[in-house]
């Protein structure tokens, strides 16, 4: 999954986007190439979500939850088909959780203190969260003790700045808002959104 990450570049992240508004999205991301995404347990009806894009896409998309804040809630997401787990914290037993059941797991972090202890506990990629708050730097001075870990910066992300956070060091980018809340169903906007973050897989 790391490595799907490193070459994909972009998670799309649903949050509270109802399930009738999310297929006509999800088919427009695929057509275009983006094909892992999330969709976080705190959104209503997010297990049924999961479980109706398992069964739609199979193995056209990389499908993973967010929010995830404790480790009952791996087990189940697991038994979906969701292959990564990521979290706006640190919860070991969450991690551990993740790790049993074979997973990618994906922690938020802020500080170096924090991704050192989320590493230590088996953690396969670091979101930091915030990310708009530190700014796209950030991520150059954690490369220098942190060479190893590869990095998702996840918060305040956009098509304006998705390029800033990717050439100053992150892997991949989780991008929410900015993009899976389309306004008035308007799916053209939508679209010329996608295609920006397209073209930056292709870069």
């Amino acid at each position: 999954m790391i490595e799907k990450l490193k070459k994909d570049k972009i998670v799309a992240i649903f949050r509270n986007v109802p399930f009738e508004e999310l297929l006509p999205q999800v088919d427009l991301l695929v057509e275009n190439g983006i094909r892992i995404m999330e969709v976080t347990l705190d959104s209503p009806s997010a297990l049924s979500s999961l479980y109706e894009l398992k069964k739609r896409y199979d193995q056209d998309i990389h499908l993973g939850a967010g929010t995830v804040m404790r480790s009952e809630d791996v087990a189940r997401v697991n038994d979906i088909g969701a292959e990564f787990i990521i979290s706006p914290h640190i919860d070991i037993e969450v991690i551990k959780a993740t790790k049993e059941l074979g997973l990618t797991s994906i922690p938020g972090a802020f500080s170096p203190t924090e991704i050192a202890t989320a590493h230590q506990y088996g953690a396969d990629m670091i979101k930091v969260f915030p990310a708009s708050t530190l700014g796209a730097e950030y991520v150059k001075n954690l490369k220098g003790p942190f060479s190893s870990i590869p990095f998702m910066a996840t918060g305040g992300i956009n098509e304006h700045n998705a390029k800033e956070f990717l050439e100053s060091g992150y892997t991949s980018l989780g991008v929410g808002s900015s993009l899976t809340s389309v306004k008035d169903g308007d799916l053209i906007a939508f679209k010329q959104k996608v295609k920006a973050f397209t073209n930056l897989q292709l870069q």
